[in-house]
């Protein structure tokens, strides 16, 4: 790799969450341009605005379980939204900087095995991060189409009623009737939609994070391999005093390395502490209610409606999960390859150094926030309780 060229990574660094971000206006940048300003006001303001009216649609009509599903479920989603497009563009400086920080690590790396690693780590995050955006995409897709092809099926039968809104939602009178309707139909389609790109690009977004920090750490296992490698060390049983001065002048590079990276994380725990401990708290009664959703309702429409919501918040807290869970295994990893080198050839100085980076290392660094650490069994543990409040409230019905 040609010095002064972009790295390969370059071309994939945030793909899919850049391109939600600069739609919904919350894309860390400074200065943040006006266009970008009206964006995120735009869509905060659309997102709020189903928040409250389907969460107090809900309320409204508790007596009727499935009509207060149909509510609480879209309007809970629009709520997180709400604090994830809030926490964003409140600390949109801070997040430039944090992203800047990152680029710079990860453009320093010219190594090309380096870099195809950090390309596959990217390529998994922004497949992962796509399939939520097609997900929620499809999902709010079918809400919209939902109430006009039923409008359409009664048209063509002769039968009365009159096309509904596609999401259940309580507003002003005068904003459902004509001339107002077609605009207030829109207007919940945009809601929609901000809460696809909002979420597709801070879920994204952490997952990408989690992941560049995984390769981070990875890089920092192959610079230390490439350290002992480097000096042909099976030819001599012990390291000469030249040899142990190089080891300890490398080693020096990777620490500072090692502990920019450690900062990165514990900067992104901080910063998504609120996001990931409040997406959490409402991942089982999301997924609770999709799918008793899909259990008691009737229609085959709204059926498939709830099946592809199921699908993208699952696919929401996976992401959370999978990329909290490379970043404690990567960190982990770190001291195993420590374990692994000729650390026993080294005199008592290189050893000591060595020693210390070891016992930091054993230390695994997590995104963790109170009550939840994002991994895999985090995952499952949800999942289990999901089922549980399904049993529960079966019972009810």
């Amino acid at each position: 790799m040609i010095d002064g060229t972009e790295p390969a990574i370059a071309a994939h660094f945030y793909r899919i969450p850049r391109i939600s971000g600069q739609i919904v206006g919350i894309w860390p940048q400074h200065p943040r341009p006006c266009h970008a300003q009206i964006l995120f006001i735009f869509a905060l303001a659309v997102v709020l605005m189903g928040a409250v009216g389907e969460i107090l649609y809900g309320f409204v009509h508790l007596n009727n379980l499935v009509i207060a599903l149909e509510a609480f479920c879209p309007g809970t989603t629009k709520a997180v939204c709400v604090l994830k497009l809030c926490v964003f563009f409140g600390s949109h400086r801070r997040w430039h900087e944090w992203v800047h920080r990152l680029r710079g690590m990860l453009w320093s790396n010219r190594q090309e095995k380096g870099q195809q690693m950090l390309v596959g780590l990217s390529t998994i995050a922004n497949r992962l991060s796509l399939l939520l955006l097609c997900s929620g995409t499809m999902t709010n897709t079918a809400f919209n189409l939902q109430p006009l092809i039923m409008g359409m099926y009664r048209w063509m039968r002769q039968l009365p009623g009159q096309i509904e809104l596609p999401f259940n939602i309580i507003l002003p009178t005068f904003v459902v009737q004509q001339p107002l309707f077609p605009f207030t139909y829109v207007l919940l389609t945009a809601s929609g939609a901000c809460t696809v790109f909002a979420f597709s690009f801070v879920d994204g977004f952490f997952l990408c994070s989690c992941m560049y920090i995984c390769g981070g750490f990875r890089l920092v296992q192959q610079d230390i391999r490439r350290v002992f490698a480097d000096l042909h060390g099976d030819t001599v049983e012990v390291f000469t005093e030249s040899m142990n001065v190089d080891i300890r002048q490398r080693l020096g590079v990777i620490v500072e390395r090692h502990n920019a990276i450690i900062d990165l994380c514990t900067d992104l725990t901080r910063q998504f502490t609120v996001i990931v401990l409040m997406h959490f708290l409402s991942a089982a009664f999301v997924l609770c209610s999709t799918i008793l959703d899909i259990m008691l309702n009737t229609s085959s429409l709204s059926g498939l409606t709830y099946i592809c919501y199921t699908v993208a918040a699952l696919t929401q807290l996976f992401l959370y999960c999978y990329g909290g869970n490379h970043v404690s295994e990567s960190s982990a990893a770190v001291a195993d390859v420590l374990y692994d080198i000729e650390w026993y050839k080294c005199d008592a100085r290189t050893r000591k150094m060595i020693l210390m980076i070891l016992r930091r290392s054993q230390r695994a660094k997590t995104i963790a926030v109170p009550f939840f650490t994002p991994s895999l069994m985090a995952f499952g543990s949800i999942l289990s309780t999901t089922g549980s409040y399904i049993t529960l409230l079966k019972t009810f019905l």
